[in-house]
């Protein structure tokens, strides 16, 4: 199918039958593999169409595999829905509202959702359960229990069951992108073939402002990211052709924090920037980096100055933004717009209540005690007191005045406590708003005299509490008395003279939501969101957008670039990430051969696209980083004087039989295929076990900080680790076992790589990917230990014969039998396997005689 046909994604799925989703063939014919180059906008767009529509089609492939775990929930009722879906049928559209929760049913529709209906009450448990298949896609969410969506046929009342396949968000964004009309196409046509648009000339100090320079250079930044930040800001002519920049971060060499750096400087600037990542965790790291330069350089009375300019768009919980991150909470665009909905009239009416309350405070404190004096006038009539009792004892008050007993007795304020409680209460609420108002709004619409203004209003209001806490409690502060006269001053001098210079008013209060969403987002200067949400950038919503930053952009598809290449206005884009890093995931075989899992990035460096280098690494010890740095790097990163001092591995490694690299080699292992998919070694789990025990004793004893990470390539091991050594971190000693994939772009004191393949043959599987291999051996910062079969890796003929060798040559190589702890550990393990199986699968084992004395 090609973008020319005018279908939403929501509808061709919703052809698609059963059998269409479990046909692995059905897109085979009209899928081929992604060129290098591109001879046209169309041919480019139309060659992603197939893969998007197989790689969906293989998501739902394992959602149906696996119908028995899927999340469900029960249908309290259906009705016929009143919000219209765009692009579908009205007459498919219902409102559906569900029965609470309970221990089977506990999922949640969520939007974007793609879900399988049945008129069966039970949750489903074969593929058979879901025929004749009824369709429905969660366009609209209410609550936890009410939500709305566009079915694949007209929904009845005897709908009674839901069950979730998957989440389509992302993949419908990216075929919108595809299918777009009439939209930017400038980027892409750059991209469509080599580019030799970025000269690599050097920026003049005439384009770019001192401010721009001094951050830069006081930044504690290395010569190669000082370069590769000055190179992304010179975008030249805005009329001038585009630029496509590359900026190559291999690991520990602070892509992040240049980044970072060089979104610091583009403030400092009009250049307005969209920032994308792949995901929501990686947009988060950025906003975080960005989010502390920014607080750095301000001043400590006005710290969150300036975040009005940085805006995050995407999903709260999804992110993990909550209120305990309040830097991030304080850039997010929904919460922003939450927050200044009644901003802007509360701000108008405090100020007047403030302003009013130190022009008349006399007044208001007469009209106070009248009001009280009434009130107890009007509880006395309700109470059936005598009337003429209550009311001549009011005239003789009014008359003659109280005295402090009486004022007690009718617990009226003194003019003191009056002034004192009212001022509290309605400054602090005048702070707050001011703070809010200096923290969300843009530079552009509250300028720095205006926060200069405020600074200095929230002075004189501090100022004037505080000459009420130390003088309201004292008896003579009475209307007229010389403490009276002391307050009038101070207010009236210091106070109303800085309230008066503030803005009484703010035209964006008659804004409805939607309004405000354009607003802030076309007032940004930095927006930062999913390379899918960039979608929602829209020229109606954020205007024209100067330069585009991808980060992680290695790890992004290159379909998933579309939307952020078509937005409104751009002609720059610099791409940040490393290609010998792993790529994006794909589930489909057939699109994996198709190359559907490149990145843009990653082809631009196939066509000879000039890409600059970030040369310092700050994170693995020399000995680490020595093996990746020659095999993927050809020895061009250097190691900075911070990883190369010893004195952590020193105290850590003292007494400890394995220095900062090693090769463990446990001989004896098995590979076994429980689950009959992903293989696990049950030798392999209870060595790391061991070495994991041992390391929270260390840190234990000598009471030393530890992070420790184990990797390996496979679940099955990952899940028989996790199980064996179960949680054992504490505040000392943390501990995280994920996939070679879970831990890109993550590192921890201490690594152990598990690489479970034990065989005859050599056979590593998907073991030999050289991307996952680097992203496992960089991870470190003071020790990296490999734990293999000897045999099976040096017969693979991949890095890992490599590693072996290298060990060996640098005297890091060590059997795991010549440690006595390790030795009763796997001795343990293998009274569960079958021995003979074990030494047919050997012609020998190579297992070193010398003894290593034991931790």
């Amino acid at each position: 199918m090609e973008r020319d046909e005018k279908i939403s994604l929501v509808d061709q799925i919703f052809g698609w039958s059963i059998k269409d989703m479990l046909n692995k063939d059905i897109y085979k014919e009209e899928i081929s593999p992604i060129p290098d180059k591109f001879r046209s906008v169309d041919e480019y767009l139309n060659c992603f169409v197939p893969l998007l529509l197989e790689e969906t089609r293989t998501e739902l492939f394992s959602s149906l595999r696996s119908l028995s775990n899927a999340p469900v929930c029960y249908i309290h009722y259906v009705a016929a829905g009143i919000i219209e879906f765009s692009g579908g049928s009205k007459s498919n559209n219902f409102n559906i509202s569900l029965m609470r929760a309970n221990a089977e049913a506990n999922y949640e529709p969520k939007c974007g959702d793609l879900i399988a209906l049945s008129d069966q009450a039970r949750r489903p448990r074969r593929v058979d359960d879901l025929n004749p298949l009824v369709l429905g896609y969660v366009f609209s969410v209410q609550d936890g229990l009410h939500f709305s969506v566009y079915s694949s046929t007209s929904l009845s009342s005897s709908y009674r069951s839901g069950v979730f396949l998957m989440n389509l968000t992302t993949n419908v964004r990216i075929w919108n992108a595809l299918h777009k009309e009439g939209t930017n196409l400038s980027l892409i046509k750059s991209v469509l073939q080599s580019n030799t648009t970025d000269t690599g000339e050097p920026v003049s100090s005439r384009n770019l402002g001192n401010d721009v320079f001094d951050i830069i250079h006081s930044s504690n930044l290395n010569s190669s990211q000082k370069s590769a930040i000055l190179g992304c800001l010179e975008t030249g002519n805005p009329c001038d052709k585009t630029r496509v920049k590359l900026m190559w971060g291999p690991p520990g060499t602070g892509k992040t924090k240049t980044l970072a750096t060089l979104l610091f400087a583009l403030l400092n600037t009009s250049c307005k920037t969209v920032v994308c990542a792949p995901t929501n965790t990686a947009v988060v790291e950025v906003a975080s980096r960005l989010l502390a330069l920014i607080k750095e350089s301000s001043s400590s009375e006005h710290s969150t100055y300036g975040l009005g300019d940085v805006v995050i768009v995407g999903n709260r919980a999804r992110m993990g933004i909550d209120s305990r991150s309040d830097d991030l909470v304080h850039v997010f665009l929904d919460h922003r717009i939450q927050k200044l909905s009644k901003l802007f009239s509360r701000w108008e009416r405090s100020l007047e209540s403030v302003i009013d309350l130190l022009e008349n405070t006399e007044v208001r404190y007469q009209l106070y005690v009248l009001h009280c004096k009434r009130r107890g006038l009007r509880e006395a009539e309700e109470n059936n007191k005598d009337v003429l009792i209550i009311f001549g004892q009011f005239l003789k008050k009014m008359i003659f005045g109280s005295s402090d007993e009486m004022e007690r007795e009718e617990k009226i304020l003194t003019f003191g406590e009056f002034v004192k409680e009212k001022f509290d209460g309605l400054s602090e609420e005048l702070e707050k708003i001011m703070v809010d108002l200096y923290t969300h709004m843009p530079k552009s619409f509250v300028t720095s005299n205006d926060v200069k203004n405020m600074i200095e209003a929230r002075k004189a209001l501090q100022r004037v509490r505080r000459f009420l806490q130390e003088n309201s409690a004292i008896t003579y502060f009475k209307i007229g008395s010389f403490i009276s006269d002391s307050f009038n001053k101070v207010a009236r001098f210091f106070c109303l003279r800085s309230l008066r210079l503030l803005p009484n008013r703010f035209e964006i209060a008659s804004m409805g939501n939607e309004d405000r969403r354009r607003f802030f987002l076309q007032h940004a200067q930095i927006i930062l969101c999913t390379a899918s949400g960039a979608a929602e950038m829209t020229a109606e919503r954020t205007g024209s957008i100067e330069l585009l930053v991808v980060d992680e952009a290695a790890q992004l598809k290159e379909c998933e670039s579309v939307a952020a290449l078509q937005l409104h206005g751009l002609r720059h884009v610099v791409l940040i990430g490393d290609e010998l890093q792993l790529p994006a995931m794909v589930q489909s075989e057939v699109c994996e051969r198709a190359k559907f899992g490149r990145s843009l990035f990653e082809r631009l460096v196939l066509l000879g696209h000039k890409k600059h280098l970030l040369n310092v690494q700050y994170r693995m010890h020399p000995s680490i980083s020595l093996f990746p740095n020659m095999e993927f790097y050809d020895g061009k990163i250097s190691d900075a004087a911070i990883v190369k001092e010893s004195n952590y591995q020193k105290r850590f490694l003292q007494g400890n039989m394995f220095g900062c690299f090693s090769f463990i080699n446990v001989g004896l292992g098995k590979e076994e295929f429980g689950d009959g998919h992903s293989p696990k070694n049950m030798v392999e789990v209870a060595v790391v076990s061991q070495i994991v025990s041992n390391l929270h004793k260390v840190s234990s004893e000598r009471k030393t900080k530890m992070s420790v990470g184990v990797i390996s390539p496979y679940k099955g091991q990952i899940r028989a680790i996790q199980e064996k050594i179960g949680d054992k971190s504490d505040e000392l000693f943390t501990l995280n076992v994920r996939s070679v994939d879970g831990f890109q772009g993550g590192e921890e004191d201490v690594i152990i790589i598990s690489t479970v393949r034990s065989n005859g043959n050599g056979k590593v599987g998907f073991l030999s990917n050289r991307q996952r291999a680097n992203v496992a051996l960089t991870r470190a910062r003071h020790c990296l230990w490999v734990i293999g079969n000897e045999t099976t890796l040096a017969l693979s003929g991949t890095i890992w014969t490599k590693l072996i060798r290298e060990s060996r040559r640098r005297g890091c190589f060590f059997d795991a039998v010549d440690d006595s702890n390790l030795r009763t550990a796997m001795n343990e393990a293998l009274h569960n396997v079958d021995m003979s199986d074990v030494f047919s699968s050997f012609g020998s084992l190579s297992i070193r005689k010398e003894r290593i004395n034991a931790w």
